[in-house]
Parts: structure tokens; C-alpha cells; sequence
């Protein structure tokens, strides 16, 4: 037995599903426990995909059309004659074609992420030889992504709040960093900060607890090792960004 294994809590009883989501949210530890005993999957990631594929349809069946082209190409940097062209091409397919993109693009976005958080601990734990396999990560990915749940409903209440349907995309989500009013005059920047959110942080707050918990390594280990696929991709985003 090893050392991880040893310091591992004893067998506890099923949480269940309900149970384990509200202590995700408000009793990580517990929830922690539940996962690394029982690594269900399916619940947390058809909750929050299939809330994501309404909120989206819903967007995209509300939103002005021609409006939203326009705002879509108003933070391109091109000439008039290329977004003549870009706009005549974006005109060309229709608002239900962008609603299935919309909804698809945030489903097939949303399960390729979780797919390669997982893989890339899994990958750590084959390195260190701390025994959880993919199953157990992407188990923990798929529920520490129910804070989105919250940003799911900020954007309906957007949505509601916009009866024109003059509503960009940028802005429907009221958690993002550049809404909550963090600005730059960057505009690359700016595309960090319409990406980064309050939820995102959440839940990457809650794999560093669970990898710490599970590993009984230090806090500054499992920050290391669950934020530094993030930062190096911000690190080149700034470096871009700032040259």
C-alpha cells in the first residue's frame, strides 16, 4: 500500500447523485471522498452540456440577426472591402445554420476540454504513479464543471433582459471577467477576459482542492500541477498579446 493509499479515508456509503452535487458546490471535501470511491461521470456532464445546448439555442433562436453579424465583424480588424466580403459570406447562412453551430460548437467544446483536463492528469499520474487512472479524473472534471450551472443561469437572465435581441455574444455571459468590468484597451487582452470567468475559476479552484485532498501533496504542488497547462497558454496568449 502506498502512502497516498494509506492516508485515504475508510469506505463510506453512496452519496448519490443529487447529494454529490450539492456538496460540490458547498462541501468539496465530502464530494471529493464520494468521487475517488465512486467515479460517476454521466450526471454532471449531461447536466451541464444539455444546459448549455438550451441556453444557446435559446440565444441564437432571440438574437437580431443582422445585428449580431455586424457586431460579430465590428472588433475585426479589417478593411471595408474584407468585411463587405465577411459579411456577405456570414449573410449567406442562415440563423439556424449559426443556432446549430452555436449549439453543437459549445456541446463538442465542452466535452473536448473535459477530455483533455482528464487526459493531462492522467498523464501526471502515469509520471508520479499515484494510481488514479482517466477514469477518476475525468470524473472529477465532470463535476467540478457544475459552478457553469451558475453562469447558465446569468446568461438566460441576460437574455430576458434583452427583448430586442440586440444582444452580443460577448456580453451574455455576465461572469466574464471583461463584464464584471475588468478592461483593456488590447484587444487581445480583451479576448482573455471575455474568456476568463468567475465559473472557470471556480471549478479550477475545486480540481486544485480535490488533486491536493487526493494526493495529500501541498497546496503549491497541486497549484503547480492543475494551473500550469493554463498559464503556459496564457503566457503565450500575453507574449502575442504584448509584441
Amino acid at each position: 500500500m502506498t502512502d497516498t493509499e494509506s492516508l485515504q479515508p475508510a469506505k463510506t456509503e453512496p452519496a448519490g447523485l443529487l447529494n454529490t452535487a450539492v456538496n460540490i458546490l458547498t462541501a468539496p471535501g465530502q464530494a471529493f471522498i464520494e468521487l475517488r470511491q465512486r467515479p460517476k461521470k454521466l450526471f454532471p456532464l449531461a447536466l451541464v452540456m444539455i444546459s448549455s445546448m438550451v441556453v444557446m439555442f435559446w440565444y441564437f433562436s432571440i438574437v437580431d440577426f443582422d445585428w449580431f453579424i455586424d457586431d460579430s465583424l465590428s472588433a475585426a480588424d479589417l478593411s471595408e472591402a474584407q468585411l463587405e466580403v465577411r459579411r456577405e459570406a456570414m449573410l449567406s447562412m442562415s440563423q439556424t445554420t449559426f443556432r446549430m453551430f452555436g449549439v453543437l460548437g459549445g456541446v463538442i467544446g465542452i466535452l473536448l476540454i473535459s477530455v483533455l483536463q482528464a487526459g493531462y492528469l492522467s498523464l501526471v499520474s502515469a509520471l508520479i504513479g499515484d494510481k488514479f487512472k482517466f477514469s477518476h479524473w475525468f470524473s472529477l472534471i465532470a463535476w467540478t464543471g457544475l459552478p457553469y450551472l451558475l453562469a447558465v443561469i446569468g446568461m438566460a437572465v441576460t437574455i430576458v433582459l434583452s427583448p430586442n435581441g440586440q444582444l452580443s455574444a460577448y456580453d451574455l455571459n455576465p461572469l466574464t471577467l471583461a463584464n464584471l468590468g475588468v478592461q483593456s484597451s488590447n484587444a487581445s487582452v480583451m479576448t482573455i477576459l471575455n474568456a476568463l470567468n468567475l465559473t472557470l475559476i471556480w471549478s479550477l479552484l475545486l480540481v486544485v482542492m480535490a488533486y491536493k485532498q487526493w494526493l495529500q501533496s501541498s497546496l503549491f504542488k497541486a497549484l503547480g500541477v492543475v494551473l500550469a497547462p493554463y498559464l503556459l497558454i496564457l503566457g503565450v496568449w500575453a507574449y502575442f498579446a504584448f509584441t
